[in-house]
């Protein structure tokens, strides 16, 4: 896989970035405890029993490896009271890096993308675009569960998130404006993170932004938006119909995102206040077909009072 250099650069020193501070953290507890005599003679002391024990074991001289594995274990206690006389613990020793799976490097041990590189990456992409990330609601936070049947619908989304993976439905919300679409999508995308899901979240305007970068991106670097779209968890669009249509853009792109995502199992969520007549008037046969086919998605419509002009 090839990326552009200047998207690529900006990833490694992401990666880069988050190695040195887990690091320097773990570094600055082991530099107070080496700053006590103590704790470094008691060390020393470990290190050279466990040395011994060692080397009893492979010369088989088990009088030798007992004193050695007893040194050990003494100096092993010693070193953890002082450990917790300074409130410092083993794991703070060790860098805790944000991605326990490739050790914030991008890679995972057979050498290839870590699930956590196209989350970063989208980041990445939404930051050079200028869009910022979003802060999304969660079900414990409904304010109005009794509001246009709110209650059961998030009960059934509830159960959809318990049960998500690949295969899972995809959701049309439609609606008049206000309704809780966006709300609900909301709540799916922070329960889903909170899940460990990569999860990509964008307006139908923001969407479009990364599609035109796409359109215009050097090739090298096409290979990256397109998957950032299609191999993600799950795929959220809010409000589409709202955005301009970008000639040889925005219908050709969505079109290929979609289908990508049919191919490889990986449902998508959209939220519209378009009709279905509207929606299939504005994106064709091929686009409408796959939003609403039944065999794999289903459509809540949401209908009621506008939450918004609640006080």
């Amino acid at each position: 896989m090839i990326y552009g250099n200047n998207i690529l650069r900006e990833i490694e020193a992401e990666y880069a970035e988050r190695r040195r501070a887990a690091n320097e953290k773990a570094d600055h507890y082991k530099n107070i405890l080496l700053g006590d005599p103590y704790f470094s003679a008691e060390l020393k002391a470990y290190k050279t029993a466990k040395f011994e024990a060692t080397k009893a074991e492979y010369l088989k001289d088990k009088s030798a490896l007992d004193n050695a594995l007893k040194e050990k274990t003494l100096h092993g206690k010693n070193i953890k009271k002082i450990q917790y006389v300074y409130g410092i613990s083993s794991e703070m020793l060790k860098p805790d890096y944000r991605c326990k799976e490739c050790g914030d490097t991008g890679k995972t041990e057979d050498g290839k993308r870590c699930r956590c590189f196209y989350k970063t990456a989208f980041e990445i992409t939404l930051a050079s675009l200028g869009i910022e990330k979003k802060d999304t609601a969660k079900f414990e936070d409904s304010k109005y569960p009794d509001k246009n049947n709110l209650g059961k619908i998030y009960e059934k989304l509830k159960a959809y998130c318990d049960k998500f993976g690949r295969g899972s439905k995809n959701i049309v919300f439609s609606g008049n404006v206000g309704t809780g679409k966006s709300r609900a999508t909301e709540c799916i995308v922070s329960e889903l993170i909170g899940k460990g899901f990569n999860v990509v979240f964008l307006s139908a305007m923001e969407l479009n932004a990364v599609l035109l970068k796409y359109h215009t991106a050097p090739i090298e670097e096409k290979g990256l938006y397109l998957e950032i779209l299609t191999d993600c968890d799950l795929l959220a669009i809010d409000d589409l119909g709202t955005e301009p249509p970008l000639k040889n853009v925005t219908l050709e792109y969505l079109l290929l995102i979609i289908s990508e995502r049919e191919l490889k199992d990986m449902p998508f969520i959209i939220t519209t206040n378009l009709s279905p007549e509207q929606l299939l008037e504005k994106y064709g046969d091929r686009i409408f077909s796959r939003i609403n086919d039944k065999k794999k998605g289903v459509h809540i419509k949401i209908d009621g009072d506008d939450l918004r002009l609640i006080k």
